[in-house]
């Protein structure tokens, strides 16, 4: 005799960081900030290094000419994000610092 055939169930198990919260709370809106900092600055780079460095579309390939220039067009874009960043990041310190003196005072 056959054993009993037993029903099958999915159980779909969703992590809590994916399950929408009704608020977002100012960590979740800054990292969604960031998040679209990060896609914008991705897309102004790719366009600009494609328009620079792609001349035609000859092949599917890039040539070792193109792949060259957009290498050195992406670490240029990089480079130049990063220290925008970094004396951003200064500034707002130093005006963190002065509203924290400015506070101390009153």
């Amino acid at each position: 005799k056959a054993p009993p055939r037993r029903e099958r169930r999915s159980v779909s198990v969703v992590p809590v960081s994916v399950v929408p919260a009704a608020v977002p709370t100012s960590m979740q809106r800054a990292q969604q900030n960031e998040l679209e900092a990060i896609t914008d600055m991705f897309n102004k780079m790719t366009e600009q290094c494609f328009k620079k460095c792609v001349a035609t579309y000859k092949e599917e390939a890039l040539s070792v000419g193109e792949a060259t220039c957009v290498d050195r067009c992406v670490h240029k874009y990089m480079t130049v994000h990063g220290k925008v960043q970094e004396i951003l990041g200064q500034q707002a310190a130093q005006a963190q610092a002065a509203q924290a003196a400015m506070g101390a005072m009153g």
